[in-house]
């Protein structure tokens, strides 16, 4: 099942087997906590099944939410603990149906000490999410909420959608407050540019399913200019 993983897959198939003998498939059900902010990281969770998708987050004190990621079939997450031996720094939930490979951590780190592949592959993967981490700062602090959400809407679609008659359809459901708690934004405010853009063209919104699709990524991408 970890061959369908991108950073397993330059691996030797005896390192995959080794962790795949190791792991325990998992299923949660919808809105399942996999773990919570603070737990101690035992185990590196594969998506290897399913067309649900895991969000990691962090709510304030005060109940504000704050959407770090969005991981779907084909993703790993929860590594960042396991490697540095730290607390985990979110929140991760299930929503709808999902199939996950939970790796514990010492088996993890077992394959990781003596299989550069993993190690190149794991660099590679957290640069990418650290070049992206940093553009979603550089875009809080710089640009205007509709740049922002172009940006992410972009990036969406870019790692899991699918082409459709109609566009480019974002995998999975989102309502206004998922994109707003992906941005740090009001759902008021993500509904004005969501009905802008709409009577534009450049997107089809089905939002009591929470389906998105980019029918104009040109002139979404313009934005980004």
């Amino acid at each position: 099942m970890l061959e369908t993983i991108a950073v397993f897959q330059a691996l030797p198939a005896d390192r995959v087997a080794r962790l795949e003998a190791a792991a325990t498939l998992v299923e949660p059900l919808d809105g399942a906590t996999v773990f919570q902010q603070g737990d101690p990281a035992a185990a590196v969770y594969a998506i290897v099944g399913g067309d649900g998708r895991v969000r990691i987050g962090a709510a304030s004190d005060d109940s504000k939410i704050l959407m770090v990621e969005v991981f779907h079939a084909g993703d790993i997450f929860g590594e960042i603990g396991v490697i540095d031996g730290e607390p985990r720094t979110a929140d991760a939930r299930a929503e709808g149906r999902l199939r996950l490979l939970r790796i514990p951590a010492a088996s993890f780190l077992a394959v990781l000490s003596e299989t550069p592949e993993l190690g190149v592959g794991l660099c590679r993967m957290l640069s990418r999410r650290l070049r992206r981490t940093f553009a979603l700062l550089q875009d809080a602090t710089f640009e205007r909420l509709e740049v922002r959400l172009a940006r992410q809407l972009l990036y969406l679609a870019d790692q899991h959608g699918r082409r459709t008659p109609l566009g480019l359809r974002l995998a999975g459901r989102f309502r206004h407050a998922d994109l707003a708690d992906l941005l740090g934004a009001t759902p008021r405010s993500i509904i004005t540019i969501l009905n802008s853009w709409r009577a534009s063209g450049t997107l089809a919104y089905d939002a009591p399913r929470g389906l998105l699709t980019l029918q104009d990524e040109a002139a979404m991408r313009a934005l980004l200019r």
